[in-house]
């Protein structure tokens, strides 16, 4: 799987003065820094949510990384647009733009063993399944390089008697055996059972990653990406399952490593 270059957007250091005048006229995205000045950023990027001074270009000089976000609506949660901005010893700072969201954060953690860490960002989108917008970027040498995020897990049902479901993911031809009986008198309404007995079985939705975040489950020092995505069935409220996954970067794509189907979790994703 090949990586996605980007043309990096640059800020050279003699318009720096002019471009915190503005950044702070806009909307005084530098008030959120605690320990690190941020760095000079066009003013359109606005709020600045999160930096840390790391290095991520690999030439043993930490860079300043900063996550912006601009909003239409300065009395709402959402950002409509999110910026990473990454300011090393060169004269150049490298701006990479992002979709928008709901509580937007940025992480850091080497994923594909190159013995840097890249830049991990996530941000919910706000709507009813509980998404969220995810990315991962590379800045090794100051080219920032799109990681590609793993397929969500694709799970197919079949109903069986005594209010019973069973959950296959096709990515390893596993089955898992959900008990609705909690829920029965909701699926004999629905048509689904009639006195336990499979009538009208449902095809389930399988969301997309409600969660797929960083982990180093091994402790080697190389990030694992773990998913959780949501399974439903009579309607978007009756979550009947999560498909589970830890995803490892092997010879240049995510490899599946571990998936699941269970009823509960045991703790909440962030």
């Amino acid at each position: 799987m090949k990586f996605r270059k980007f043309t990096p957007v640059t800020v050279h250091k003699t318009a720096v003065s002019l471009l915190i005048s503005s950044l702070l006229l806009w909307g005084g995205g530098f008030a959120a820094a605690e320990e690190l000045p941020p760095p000079a950023a066009p003013a359109q990027q606005g709020q600045l949510i999160q930096t840390r001074e790391i290095d991520v270009t690999g030439d043993g000089k930490p860079d300043i990384v900063s996550l912006f976000g601009s909003k239409a609506d300065t009395s709402s949660p959402y950002f409509d647009k999110l910026y990473i901005a990454v300011s090393g010893q060169a004269q150049q700072q490298v701006i990479i733009p992002l979709e928008g969201g709901y509580n937007p954060y940025m992480a850091f953690c080497d994923f594909i063993g190159d013995k840097l860490p890249q830049i991990y960002v996530a941000a919910e989108t706000g709507g009813s399944g509980g998404l969220s917008y995810y990315y991962i970027y590379s800045l090794k040498n100051d080219v920032p390089t799109a990681i590609p995020l793993p397929e969500p897990l694709r799970v197919t049902s079949t109903f069986k008697n005594n209010y019973k479901v069973k959950l296959k993911i096709e990515e390893t031809g596993k089955s898992f055996l959900i008990d609705l009986s909690d829920r029965k008198d909701d699926y004999e309404k629905f048509g689904v059972y009639k006195d336990g007995k499979v009538v009208k079985p449902l095809i389930v939705n399988v969301d997309g990653y409600g969660a797929l975040k960083p982990i180093d489950k091994d402790n080697d020092g190389i990030c694992e990406l773990m998913g959780i995505q949501r399974i439903t069935g009579i309607a978007n409220a009756d979550t009947i399952g999560y498909a589970t996954s830890i995803w490892k970067w092997k010879k240049g794509k995510w490899v599946l490593m571990k998936s699941a189907v269970v009823k509960n979790l045991p703790n909440s994703p962030r």
